[in-house]
């Protein structure tokens, strides 16, 4: 925002250097961008008036101007096409300057001697004019120095104002800090001196009252707009607003002087009433940028009995907007609620200096204050016939703020400072709107234009700037530093992130969002968790798995070249759970491709199931009671990532784990996977935190030597290996220690439909060394069950 050091004085008693001050903005929280240096960059133009004009006697497009300047008159040859006669204009004389170091001399223009030049705005570095040469107030004096008349001359600064200060864009808003910082008074405005409405005001409703608590409006008629007054019209250019007409340059001056955001209205324009509402499906609206915008039920719009003629707080409509022609108006001074002017600006993509500030925050009360300032400049500046009515307030109740009880030592505490009372009762009541103290206590109320004071520390924020950041000493802090616990799941995701690094794992990260397209793509059955308000259609939804993030990032890795692919992901998926949703911390991954090429494999072994198997089996290593079961039910049910024939859940008594498995061919299909063979896994990280407690002890190694047997048998092919270990278990044997497959055989020699497998069983006590006649009796009863479940037949 660019601020004139010479409005700014207007309000403060300032005397130190615009530089000076400039260094001390950033003391108050506001970052100085530039320092800019602004004169009028000429001397000796003065305002002359115009008592006659004659056409050139030697060219068409030429006029011979006589041109009065107190008792001296100058015969002047002028090219523009608006001089007349009786303006007032500025009149560079003979050894005038102009910007650029130009000087006027007394010349001849084909044939005619010219004793000065009559100026353009731009010519005088004020600007860009359409029409030709600058004219006057009428009221200007003549003979007066043009240069002294515009008074917007000095520095003009450009600030970054953060967020949470909306109140400070302004002239007015900025005073406010410098005279709380400086503890100088503040010069307020006088009040507005407004005859009493002689008119109607225009009828307003408001149907959207959280959208618009308070809406401010006043008719007029009988204008006359023409250019602003040069005072006026220097203080916008000051601040980089270009001058359009009286009344519109009154409402962008008060928006800079008080920031408040106002719209002027052609009222002859308008059709019946003033309503302010949500738009209606399939309205649109022609922007003062020349722009049609469709609306959505988003837009709080302003409308007549035809439709929209504003979008509230941001830009009003292009057919109602006022030209010089208007003569009546209606002038809007309102408070919009900041989400609403959001919404609607970025549903639009619509940005103004007005959305700029309802966005962030306006002061309520500005609305009633700015609207009669502006009322008293358009009766005055805006044609002597002009006549106004008595203003409109519509206004939603609202609670008084509450106070914000807090004392001296609760702001030093937050602070680490020592400040003594009295600084910091004289910072807060400085800013405050109300302010009383009650022992100890300092009760504050924070102004209608300071949403930004809500909380205790907010008030200590306030004392520091105020104060003086370097009035608080450096200390560094002491703590007693405890290390903190980690939780269940953190340490499960912690280890399962070291093994799987350490295994040749690389970790993705996906967003927690799949769009409909990629839940299609992998048949998910499981019902998923719509996003109310997706920042786009790809993020439309809560993912149910991790695995559909990882096969994406497995198809992007082949596409650039990637011969083989590791990866894992911790997250969280996400599934409907009655009228709510579970939340699940897992842990997946996918691996396929070749393992790292040696010279003994130049092709290097392909990664497959039992590479997978074998991962997961290390991430659960330690953890008691899972056991590996095939998918149950109908391929047409079994999960649609996994290969029906291919895979393996993980279950416990306590829940599901997780599974592993080939990726299924039409999913292998559907990402571009179908060249190499994908395995994948999930865990459920949230159960392993649960089991994590019923970790099984340590306990000693017997000194006892242990005895091992092979027990070789046939079964039904069809026997699983969970199955022999289930049936193993079951004979309770209590000196068996461990069981391994060392062989598995069909073919020659083993009938059709059969299974040769040998099992190592390995016997042992922790008090003594096992007799054979045990170990044999154990064997036996082992092959017993094995008989009694499977129909083992021992091999000879």
């Amino acid at each position: 925002m660019k601020v004139s050091y010479s409005w700014l004085k207007e309000f403060l008693p300032l005397d130190l250097p615009a530089q000076d001050l400039a260094a001390r903005l950033p003391e108050l929280g506001f970052e100085v961008a530039s320092v800019e240096t602004r004169g009028p960059g000429f001397s000796g133009v003065v305002v002359g008036h115009v008592l006659a004009k004659e056409k050139h006697p030697n060219a068409d497009r030429l006029s011979l101007c006589v041109v009065e300047v107190g008792s001296e008159k100058y015969s002047v040859v002028c090219g523009a096409p608006n001089v007349a006669a009786g303006q007032k204009v500025p009149l560079a004389r003979v050894g005038a300057v102009l910007p650029g170091g130009f000087k006027i001399e007394r010349s001849k223009i084909r044939g005619v001697e010219s004793q000065g030049m009559i100026c353009s705005r731009k010519e005088l570095g004020l600007g860009e004019d359409a029409d030709g040469i600058w004219v006057l107030d009428p009221a200007a004096e003549t003979g007066g120095d043009v240069a002294a008349s515009l008074g917007e001359t000095g520095h003009v600064l450009e600030l970054e104002i953060t967020p949470n200060r909306p109140d400070c864009l302004s002239h007015l808003g900025l005073a406010r800090e410098l005279s709380a910082y400086f503890r100088m008074p503040l010069r307020p405005r006088p009040a507005a001196q407004i005859p009493a409405g002689s008119l109607s005001c225009l009828d307003v409703r408001v149907e959207a009252p959280g959208a618009c608590p308070r809406y401010v409006g006043r008719s007029f008629e009988g204008l006359s707009i023409g250019a602003s007054p040069g005072w006026l019209a220097a203080k916008l250019e000051a601040v980089g607003l270009r001058p359009i007409n009286a009344l519109v340059d009154i409402t962008n001056y008060l928006l800079m002087d008080t920031g408040q955001p106002m719209h002027a209205f052609d009222a002859d324009k308008l059709a019946g009433s003033i309503v302010v509402r949500f738009a209606k499906p399939g309205e649109r609206i022609v922007a003062l940028d020349e722009k049609e915008y469709a609306l959505t039920e988003r837009c709080l719009v302003i409308a007549d009995q035809k439709g929209p003629v504003a979008i509230a707080g941001v830009m009003g409509g292009l057919h109602t907007g006022v030209t010089e022609k208007t003569k009546r108006a209606f002038l809007e001074s309102a408070y919009f609620d900041p989400p609403a002017v959001r919404r609607a600006s970025q549903a639009l993509r619509l940005k103004s200096d007005s959305s700029h500030r309802f966005e962030r925050g306006a002061d309520p009360e500005a609305a009633w204050t700015a609207s009669l300032r502006a009322t008293e400049l358009i009766l005055k500046l805006c044609g002597r016939t002009a006549k106004s009515s008595e203003p409109l307030d519509r206004r939603a109740p609202a609670a008084a703020p509450a106070p914000i009880a807090v004392t001296s030592r609760r702001i030093n505490d937050i602070l680490g400072s020592a400040f003594d009372s009295g600084a910091v009762e004289s910072a807060l009541q400085s800013i405050s709107a109300g302010f009383k103290k009650e022992g100890e206590t300092l009760r504050f109320t924070a102004p209608s234009y300071r949403h930004d004071l809500a909380t205790v520390w907010d008030l200590a924020e306030e004392v520091a700037r105020l104060a003086g950041y370097d009035r608080i000493p450096y200390r560094v802090p002491a703590a007693v530093l405890r290390p903190s616990r980690s939780l269940p799941s953190q340490t499960i995701a912690g280890r399962a992130r070291e093994r799987l690094t350490a295994l040749g794992f690389c970790e993705a990260c996906n967003y927690d969002f799949i769009s409909d397209r990629t839940a299609a793509r992998a048949r998910l059955r499981t019902p998923l968790l719509r996003v109310k308000n997706p920042l786009s259609e790809e993020y439309a939804n809560l993912r149910p798995t991790l695995l559909v993030g990882l096969l994406g990032n497995a198809r992007l890795n082949l596409n650039n070249g990637a011969e083989s692919v590791r990866l894992f992901e911790l997250g969280k998926s996400y599934v409907p759970a009655g009228a709510g949703a579970t939340e699940t911390a897992q842990v997946a991954g996918l691996l396929l491709g070749p393992m790292a090429r040696h010279w003994t494999s130049p092709r290097g072994r392909r990664l497959g199931f039992y590479d997978a198997k074998g991962v997961v089996e290390e991430l659960l290593a330690g953890i008691p009671g899972w056991e590996w079961a095939p998918f149950s039910g109908s391929p047409a049910a079994a999960d649609p990532l996994f290969h029906p024939r291919a895979s393996l859940r993980l279950r416990h008594a306590k829940g599901p784990l997780g599974s592993v498995g080939l990726l299924h061919p039409a999913a292998a299909r559907a990402w571009d996977l179908e060249r190499e063979e994908a395995a994948l896994f999930e865990l459920d990280c949230d159960l392993l935190a649960q089991l994590e407690g019923t970790r099984t002890r340590f306990v000693a190694f017997s000194v006892f030597p242990g005895s091992s047997r092979d027990l070789s048998f046939l079964v039904a092919a069809s026997i699983r290996y969970s199955d022999v270990l289930a049936a193993v278990g079951a004979a309770g044997c209590a000196e068996l220690r461990r069981t391994e497959l060392v062989d598995k055989f069909t073919g020659q020699g083993v009938p059709t439909g059969r299974q040769s497998l040998t099992l190592r069983l390995h016997f042992g006590r922790a008090d003594r060394t096992l007799k054979d006649a045990e170990v044999a009796a154990a064997t036996e009863r082992i092959l017993a069950e094995l008989k009694s479940r499977h129909g083992a037949a021992l091999r000879s």
